[in-house]
């Protein structure tokens, strides 16, 4: 009976833990045309809170994990895809380029 307890316990912890564990609202990248603030909390609503849409198909789920290219934005940024598409619209992501960067 114990571990049947035990066991619960456990489990109900760690479902606490995981819980209480926000992920940052908005995140900067470095980009050589200009940072980008990412609005991951914007993106998150949009997909119903549903973190396995982009993690870790497209990216890791590490705020330390660099952005290493934009392959995962044209997931969803392309022409016919579910958001902007990325081509010509460099100033609604990129602050050098104009932009006011954070653009959901």
């Amino acid at each position: 009976m114990r571990s049947v307890i035990f066991a619960v316990a456990l489990v109900w912890g760690a479902t606490v833990a995981a819980e209480n564990k926000k992920p940052p609202d908005k995140l900067v990248f470095p980009a050589k045309t200009g940072r980008i603030t990412f609005d991951h909390a914007a993106h998150l609503k949009r997909r119903d809170g549903h973190c396995d849409f982009c993690h870790d198909k497209l990216w890791p789920q590490s705020t330390a994990e660099p952005l290493k290219s934009s392959d995962g934005c044209r997931a969803c940024h392309q022409a016919g895809g579910m958001a902007f598409e990325m081509k010509g619209n460099c100033k609604r992501c990129h602050e050098e380029a104009g932009g006011k960067s954070g653009v959901q």
